[in-house]
């Protein structure tokens, strides 16, 4: 949650001084916001590492969950892609562009996640009893 807030507090600061920059010097401004946004970005992904990592530790446990974990792990990283690509677009005023991305993004979900939906009806399948 702390880490939330700092985020949220360093867009709301890099905005506002974006926006009181912008009409005196829109380069410095420009710069402003792509230092902020690498930044984030970093910290991003280092956490993004350390969730990796804790997943790891806990595929240890379960030798099976390896195939869900790297599914998991895709379909994070493609509504990751997906909704930072839509923002982008409609802060473009490209909303029909954006609504393409947004539907691609979701097709790419649902042909990675039919594989486990497959093998659970499968297993549930096993589980219910043969009738004679």
């Amino acid at each position: 949650m702390e880490e939330l807030l700092r985020t949220i507090g360093i867009c709301f600061v890099a905005g506002f001084m974006s926006m009181m920059l912008k009409e005196r010097a829109p380069t410095i401004s420009v710069l402003l916001i792509l230092f902020a946004s690498v930044m984030l970005l970093t910290k991003l992904f280092y956490s993004i590492q350390l969730v990796m990592a804790m997943v790891q530790r806990f595929s240890t446990f379960l030798p099976d969950m390896g195939l869900y974990i790297g599914t998991l792990i895709k379909v994070l990283a493609i509504a990751f892609i997906t909704e930072t690509s839509s923002h982008l677009l409609k802060g473009s005023d490209q909303v029909l562009l954006s609504t393409i991305v947004e539907w691609t993004g979701k097709v790419l979900i649902l042909l990675i996640a039919l594989p486990i939906f497959y093998e659970l009806l499968q297993l549930m399948l096993t589980l219910l009893p043969v009738a004679p």
